[in-house]
C-alpha cells in the first residue's frame, strides 16, 4: 500500500512544495518530513530514514545534485530529482549521482506517481548489483587466500617436506644396502638421523593440514577459557620446557576473548615452542597480556603476549618471521628459521580479526605477540 510508503521532500519553493504535497497525499503517499535547503535536507533524510525522496535540482547550499551524491555515499535512498528543464547532461548526471528518475516542474500527479515507482525500483536493483558485487571481491579475496595457500602447500612440499624426507631416502637407501657392515655405534646414529628428520616432516605434514582447517573455518568463535588453554599448551611442552631448563612466568587470572580453543593453543604452542627454542640457555619466559588500544579501532581487543630472554631478531628479519618462505637477496626462496608455525599463527588470528607481531627491545628478548575481540559486557 501506498501509505506504507514514506516520504520527505526537499523543495525551497514554498508553493511548489505545497503542491507536491497535496498530490502525494492524495496519492495515498505518507509524507514525514521536508527541507528547504540541501543541507538539511541530507540530515533530515539520514534522520527519518524515508522510503523515497523526492529532491529539487537548485536549493540553497548543496544543490540536489550534490545532496544526491551524497546520500548516495552514506545513506542510500531511492531519489526523484525535480528540475525546471529537461537537457540529456542532465540526466546523465543525475544517474551518475544515484537518482532514479527525475520530473519537470510542476510535476502532474500521474508522473510523481510513476516517478516514484521507477525510483524505487531502480533504487531496488542498485542495491542488489551492490549486493552481489559486494560478494564478489569477498569470493574473488578468498580466491586469492586460496591461491596464496595453495603457493605456499607448493612452496612448502618443494623445500621444507622434500628436504627431511631426502635424508630419510638416503640413510634408509644406506642401511638396506650396507647395514651389516657398520659398527652398531653408527647404525644408532644413522636411525637417529631417520627418526629426527620423520617427525620433522610429520611436524611439516600436521602444519599444512592445520593451515588447511584454517582456510576452511566456518564455527562461530566462543568464549575462551585462557587460563585452561594456556596450562594444556604447557602440559604438551612439558619434555621441551625440562630440556631447556626453561622458567615460565605467567599471570593468576586471565581476560575473556573469543576465538576458537584448539586453535588458539597452537597460536600459544608456536610462540612458546619459539621462545624456548631461541630464547637462550635456560630461558626465562614471560606469558602475560595487556591493551591493544594503540588506536581506537583496537579497543574492542586484547593483547596476549611471550617475551623471552634470548638475543632478539633484527628488524630486516621481523618484517618477515610471518611469511612462510623469505625472499633472499638473491631472488632465492627459504623457510624461516621460525618455520611454518608463524604464518599459520598469523592465518589462525587473522581468521579472528585480530593481528599478530614481534617487538624486539634494546635490552634484548623477544615479544611476539597476538590479538583477539574480547568478550561483550553482557553477552
Amino acid at each position: 500500500m501506498k501509505s506504507s510508503i514514506r516520504v520527505v521532500i526537499a523543495e525551497d519553493d514554498a508553493l511548489v512544495n505545497e503542491m507536491i504535497q497535496r498530490h502525494l497525499e492524495r496519492l495515498g503517499y505518507t509524507i514525514i518530513g521536508e527541507a528547504h535547503d540541501g543541507h538539511t535536507a541530507v540530515e533530515r533524510i539520514r534522520d527519518l530514514r524515508p522510503d523515497v525522496v523526492i529532491l529539487d535540482i537548485e536549493m540553497p547550499g548543496l544543490n540536489g545534485l550534490e545532496a544526491a551524491e551524497e546520500l548516495h555515499k552514506h545513506c542510500p535512498t531511492p531519489i526523484v530529482i525535480l528540475t525546471a528543464y529537461e537537457t540529456p547532461e542532465l540526466v546523465t548526471q543525475a544517474s551518475a549521482a544515484g537518482a532514479g528518475a527525475y520530473l519537470l516542474k510542476p510535476p502532474h500527479p500521474r508522473d510523481l506517481d510513476r516517478a516514484i515507482t521507477i525510483a524505487m525500483a531502480r533504487f531496488a536493483d542498485i542495491m542488489a548489483l551492490r549486493s552481489m558485487n559486494s560478494e564478489l571481491q569477498r569470493l574473488n579475496t578468498d580466491l586469492e587466500t586460496s591461491n596464496a595457500d595453495l603457493d605456499a602447500y607448493a612452496r612448502v612440499v618443494a623445500h621444507d617436506l622434500k628436504d627431511p624426507l631426502s635424508v630419510i631416502l638416503g640413510f634408509a637407501e644406506v642401511l638396506s644396502e650396507d647395514h651389516n657392515q657398520f659398527p652398531p655405534e653408527k647404525l644408532s646414529e644413522y636411525l637417529n638421523i631417520i627418526v629426527s628428520k620423520s617427525r620433522k616432516a610429520v611436524s611439516i605434514i600436521n602444519g599444512l593440514l592445520l593451515l588447511a582447517e584454517v582456510q576452511h573455518l566456518q564455527q562461530q568463535a566462543e568464549a575462551l577459557d585462557m587460563q585452561t588453554i594456556v596450562n594444556e599448551t604447557l602440559d604438551r611442552l612439558t619434555w621441551q620446557i625440562a630440556e631447556g631448563h626453561a622458567e615460565i612466568a605467567l599471570p593468576d587470572t586471565w581476560p575473556q576473548v573469543l576465538g576458537y580453543p584448539q586453535l588458539v593453543e597452537e597460536v600459544w604452542a608456536n610462540y612458546i615452542n619459539n621462545a624456548l627454542k631461541y630464547g637462550g640457555p635456560n630461558p626465562q619466559i614471560t606469558l602475560g597480556y595487556d591493551s591493544a588500544s594503540e588506536h581506537p579501532q583496537d579497543e574492542a581487543y586484547q593483547r596476549f603476549w611471550v617475551h623471552d630472554s634470548g638475543p632478539g631478531i633484527a628488524l630486516q628479519i621481523r618484517e618477515n618471521l610471518f611469511e612462510p618462505f623469505v625472499r633472499l637477496a638473491d631472488g632465492r626462496l627459504r623457510s624461516s628459521s621460525h618455520g611454518l608455525g608463524l604464518s599459520i599463527v598469523r592465518r589462525i588470528i587473522e581468521k579472528l580479526g585480530g593481528k599478530v607481531g614481534v617487538e624486539s627491545p634494546p635490552s634484548g628478548g623477544c615479544c611476539f605477540w597476538f590479538t583477539l575481540p574480547k568478550v561483550e559486557e553482557g553477552s
